[in-house]
């Protein structure tokens, strides 16, 4: 049986363990509040480039022959963008993102394509790696707490790929962000765009309009502001899953450490109370052979 130094300092392990967790809940709180901040800031811009964008669809449908929309052509090599975090400690949160990301090479690959990854976060990058994928770049510290720039900088490149050629269809695996304990993995193809992601839901009619210099030069204009303030979107709501993963699963931590501390200390007790028996029990002893 364990001795009352042992459970002590087992307790004293379990106590320091628990303070660390509970830190470590606090401050993915306070990360994930920041990053709900910034997607609720960006989403009336977001909201605003895609409602121009409809407009201008609807001033003159043949603009869906831009290259940026599908049906443009043959779709033979993918790049698939994979966000993740850089650390661990976040439950299943990478796990299942990075397999989501898996699932869709496989599937891709079956239709005979090309896949190429792009990985943002530690984690993305590591998994990826494991299984053998072709990763073309890797982005680090700026998963869980992205800026515009980041996004803007990363899509750049994206864009710049597929007018070359380089690539024909682009993907971004990402947690769509419901609440502190519910994310939803999400593959969300960025490139080609289709005609279907502007159609309005209420299907609003708008005023004869004249774009300058021209409709086409507007649109191109348009679309690299819409894809970044997309790969925004979709950095921001993963950031904002990965942080309520952490908080969760620091907080399941903190409640185990709890448990575990009562667990002991009910121990020490036992052994405390055996050790007290014991030492009547020989003093009563003793004091019966005397007499």
């Amino acid at each position: 049986m364990a001795t009352m130094r042992d459970i002590k300092g087992r307790i004293r392990s379990v106590t320091t363990t628990k303070k660390t967790t509970k830190a470590m809940n606090l401050v993915s709180s306070a990360k994930m509040a920041r990053a709900r901040g910034k997607l609720n800031a960006a989403s009336p811009y977001f909201s605003l480039v895609r409602r121009a964008i409809s407009d201008i669809l609807k001033t003159d449908a043949k603009l869906i022959e831009h290259p940026a929309f599908e049906g443009f052509r043959t779709i033979k090599k993918t790049l698939v963008v994979v966000i993740a975090n850089d650390r661990g400690l976040c439950g299943g949160y990478n796990a299942n993102i990075t397999k989501l990301a898996a699932n869709l090479a496989v599937q891709l690959s079956d239709e005979g394509k090309e896949v190429a990854f792009i990985t943002i976060g530690n984690k993305a990058r590591d998994f990826m790696r494991r299984s053998g994928a072709n990763i073309v770049k890797s982005y680090f510290g700026i998963s869980e707490s992205p800026s515009m720039e980041d996004a803007r900088e990363i899509v750049e490149e994206i864009v710049e790929q597929y007018e070359n050629g380089d690539y024909d269809e682009v993907y971004v695996c990402h947690t769509q962000f419901v609440s502190a304990i519910s994310y939803i993995p999400t593959a969300l193809r960025l490139l080609p765009m289709s005609a279907e992601d502007f159609k309005d839901e209420d299907d609003r009619k708008i005023d004869i309009m004249k774009f300058e210099p021209s409709t086409e030069e507007v649109l191109s204009y348009a679309i690299p502001k819409y894809l970044g303030t997309a790969m925004f979107e979709c950095m921001i709501t993963s950031a904002a899953s990965g942080q309520g993963a952490t908080m969760t699963a620091m907080d399941s931590a903190t409640e185990n450490a709890e448990n575990i501390i009562s667990d002991l200390t009910l121990m020490l007790n036992r052994v405390r109370q055996a050790a007290i028996t014991q030492e009547i029990s020989e003093i009563v002893g003793g004091a019966n052979a005397l007499s």
